[in-house]
């Protein structure tokens, strides 16, 4: 037997096993969701990110999010920057940090910030990337973050099966104090709640997490994520501040899911 033909042949059999493998391997094309729809209960913990005196939040605008989108609440949020806001008679000054792919390494500044003790809000607004991961400075600098399943990415055709690792949260250290973290894109309590959940656990960090069901309308996310930072200003409950999530309705309607999965860590939540 010839090299060529024993190269072409063993070609053949590699390409057949990695078919074999991933027809075994169950592909998910759709994301499951909840089949009710139930109102969160309790609050946001106020008093753990007030009692520092600041209220730190970081928004983070995802790879190749409208730019009127990112324009449109700039203003908004640099008024907001450095006002004060008053809680049971203490003062609290507001700072507001907002990153969008043209910052110097995007997704490193997110896994600093899920990390940063002093940082109470973090919110991702953008693309799911079919449950890859959040994109930052380019299509490819994902933060892997996944569930483990073997998704479909649609990208470019013909589509390609990959598997959504979680090596970037896997690598988050979370810290022992109260935070929020809001994943405002498409459909990312199928996609990612499972890993995140996973990891706070893991790290036993008392961190709530905010994800949401059906695709989101991307030229209006800054419409929700505002209204949710209003709500917080005034001190809503969850309730009251899911159901003015659900209320904006922008061509696809969306729901909010409230996961307060620092209740179950089994840890002291650090003022």
């Amino acid at each position: 037997m010839s090299y060529k033909r024993f190269y072409s042949i063993s070609s053949f059999i590699c390409l057949l096993l990695i078919a074999l493998i991933l027809n075994g391997a169950a592909v998910r094309r759709t994301v499951q969701r909840t089949t009710n729809d139930t109102l969160p209960i309790g609050s946001p913990n106020y008093e753990a990110m007030f009692s520092d005196g600041k209220l730190r939040i970081a928004i983070f605008w995802g790879y190749d999010h409208p730019r009127d989108t990112i324009i449109g609440s700039l203003p908004i949020f640099t008024t907001l920057n450095g006002k004060k806001l008053f809680y049971k008679g203490l003062p609290v000054t507001i700072e507001v940090g907002m990153i969008t792919q043209i910052d110097k390494n995007p997704k490193n500044i997110f896994k600093m910030a899920l990390e940063d003790p002093t940082v109470d809000i973090v919110i991702y607004s953008g693309h799911a990337r079919y449950g890859g991961g959040m994109a930052f400075s380019s299509l490819n600098d994902i933060f892997k973050c996944g569930n483990g399943d073997f998704i479909e990415d649609r990208h470019k055709k013909p589509y390609k099966i990959i598997k959504a690792t979680s090596e970037d949260l896997d690598s988050t250290i979370f810290p022992n104090n109260y935070k929020i973290v809001f994943l405002n894109c498409c459909d990312s309590d199928g996609h990612f709640r499972e890993s995140w959940k996973r990891r706070f656990f893991e790290c036993g960090s008392p961190i709530e997490l905010l994800t949401v069901e059906y695709p989101v309308f991307n030229f209006y996310d800054h419409k929700r994520v505002l209204n949710l930072l209003q709500n917080m200003l005034t001190f809503a409950d969850w309730k009251t501040i899911k159901s003015h999530y659900d209320s904006e309705i922008y061509k696809r309607r969306n729901r909010l899911i409230v996961d307060s999965a620092y209740k179950s860590s089994g840890k002291r939540v650090k003022k």
